[in-house]
């Protein structure tokens, strides 16, 4: 199949990886630009971490090491295994997407915890009693437009599954079609989420969302393995 893997890079990369090794052809339109934003660390002490994307485990190693022997509450396995690619030792996974938080660090013994976010995040509802100190240590900026290659096999009917990996992502992909004046009823979408399929919006060729927020859910939700096949590394995804 012809794939269009939107996720920010470097992930995009590692996606169309396990696609080519899945026998797929990859086009990639990364839809999101990360780029680092500056910030300082908490003057008080803290108990943990909480880490809503690989992001930032990824732009800010060094200046993390300093707090590697606290534990680090990740959501999804991807921040996880960024994380602990970082130097963090204790780290503990929850599921994709903010709204995982609260069931993730509910009953839990902690103070204060540092909070490393992106500029766009999601509103938390953070345990009572729990201090938290939020950085933006990252932003995502949306790509103004579509690659011209991707615009003329999405234009031609040349892309059987258009992957979306965040609500944010399938808006932006949902607007720059509106922009290129690409037809949805000639494009099939999947999405990780059912909230990235909705914020796709209505009238694709076919729109599915995965079972579970991780991509291996995603690959198989899009026809792209079959049910049960391994997909080598794919144990979550974030942008």
């Amino acid at each position: 199949m012809r794939v269009l893997v939107t996720r920010p890079e470097p992930a995009a990369a590692v996606t169309a990886a396990r696609l080519t090794a899945l026998g797929h052809e990859v086009l990639l339109a990364p839809l999101l630009v990360i780029e680092a934003r500056d910030w300082t660390l908490p003057e008080l002490p803290v108990d943990a971490l909480v880490m809503t994307s690989a992001n930032a485990p990824r732009l800010w190693s060094d200046r993390l090491a300093a707090l590697r022997h606290l534990p680090v509450f990740a959501v999804g396995s991807a921040t996880a295994a960024a994380a602990r690619r970082a130097g963090f030792a204790d780290v503990t996974a929850g599921l994709d997407g903010a709204e995982a938080l609260p069931a993730l660090l509910a009953g839990r013994s902690l103070g204060r915890v540092l909070h490393l976010a992106g500029e766009e995040r999601t509103a938390v509802d953070w345990p009572p009693g729990m201090q938290v100190e939020t950085r933006t240590v990252y932003a995502a900026r949306a790509a103004e437009a579509l690659p011209d290659p991707v615009d003329a096999a999405l234009s031609n009917a040349g892309v059987d599954v258009v992957l979306l990996y965040s609500p944010r992502t399938a808006a932006i992909f949902a607007a720059l079609c509106a922009r290129h004046g690409i037809a949805r009823a000639g494009v099939a979408v999947a999405a990780i989420s059912p909230a990235a399929l909705a914020a796709a919006g209505h009238g694709w060729r076919a729109a599915r969302a995965a079972a579970e927020p991780h991509e291996a859910a995603l690959f198989e939700t899009a026809g792209l393995t079959s049910a049960g096949e391994r997909v080598e590394g794919a144990d979550g995804a974030a942008d």
